[in-house]
């Protein structure tokens, strides 16, 4: 995720606890022109359980995508 006009660091979007549905999400952002990333726990793709926080799935985007990020998400649901 790099930009040279924009150095913050990404903004949660959405945590999930399935790796799958986090991957569908963010091709349909990427899909949508919107960068995101899936920052995860590599323990997660070892064990697939959602106890305690683990496995969980955080998608990520740039600060000024949030708002779009999160109208791209709503209008496909």
């Amino acid at each position: 995720m790099s930009s040279d006009s924009d150095n913050r660091p990404p903004v949660l979007l959405v945590t999930l606890y399935d790796p799958v549905e986090a991957e569908i999400i963010v091709a349909r952002l990427r899909s949508a022109g919107i960068e995101a990333i899936i920052n995860h726990e590599a323990l997660s793709w070892v064990l697939p359980v959602t106890i305690d926080g683990v496995g969980k799935q955080d998608i990520m985007v740039r600060p000024d995508d949030l708002e779009e990020a999160r109208a791209a998400l709503t209008k496909e649901e």
